[in-house]
């Protein structure tokens, strides 16, 4: 890499690159601790798109410097043909290093179905547009989440009220409890019919079924999680748990 040094005050913060995942005041605390001790480690420069001088990446870093009145920071300079070029590069390396929370999947979706969808609009006309549920699959895939947590997310954005989108966006709310919400309103409104979905099906069937799975995940337990990875059975139970608590009436 080729690192150089700027002055914080000739680098750019805007959105929607500011807004993309927003600073932690636990995470800046404890960076700018360890900045205090160690100083600005330049192998952990500020990302910057070149030729605008706009910060892609590194907003917690750059908040930490300025709290210790640094005044210049090691950075990385890369070039981007086009705005979302630059949003889509700085999502996918934040969010490879974090866990998302509900309230960022939120925030994601809306940014990422923005984006994709200016992107098609440049396409060709020949080109098939993908259905929901291919693109479902593809924001699962960028989000780190399940297809079915996607939708459930899609119908909380779409249908939620001020109240229930304030309470996932503070934390407070679940994007499963939210979902839950917004299908009991439209359920008393008549817009979607049906009871609330609680059965498990035949109950001797699923008790067999879970039984032989719980042995077999002992098996790779034991086998120190060389079949399949610790990561992947907990991803598997939290869409298995999304697909129990969802109704069917999407």
């Amino acid at each position: 890499m080729n690192i150089d040094f700027a002055a914080i005050a000739e680098l750019n913060i805007q959105d929607p690159f500011a807004a993309i995942f927003p600073i932690g005041t636990d995470t800046l605390e404890s960076i700018r601790q360890d900045m205090e001790t160690n100083g600005f480690d330049p192998m952990f420069p500020i990302l910057i798109w070149e030729g605008k001088n706009i910060v892609v990446d590194g907003h917690t870093r750059l908040a930490a410097a300025k709290a210790m009145d640094i005044e210049e920071v090691p950075v990385l300079f890369k070039k981007f043909e086009t705005e979302d070029d630059a949003i889509l590069y700085s999502f996918h390396i934040q969010r490879n290093r974090r866990n998302m929370t509900d309230e960022d999947i939120l925030r994601c979706l809306e940014l990422l179905d923005t984006v994709h969808g200016a992107a098609q609009k440049g396409q060709n006309q020949g080109t098939p547009k993908l259905n929901r549920k291919e693109t479902n699959a593809i924001r699962a895939k960028e989000l780190g989440i399940s297809p079915h947590k996607v939708e459930k997310a899609r119908k909380v954005m779409a249908h939620g009220n001020d109240e229930i989108l304030k309470s996932v966006n503070t934390g407070e709310k679940s994007i499963n409890r939210a979902f839950q919400e917004v299908q009991e309103i439209r359920r008393e409104s008549g817009e979607i019919k049906g009871k609330p979905f609680t059965g498990l099906g035949s109950a001797a069937k699923y008790t067999q079924t879970l039984g032989k799975f719980l042995k077999e995940l002992t098996r790779i337990r034991e086998d120190g999680w060389q079949d399949v990875s610790q990561a992947k059975a907990l991803a598997d139970l939290e869409a298995i748990r999304d697909l129990i608590q969802s109704p069917d009436d999407f």
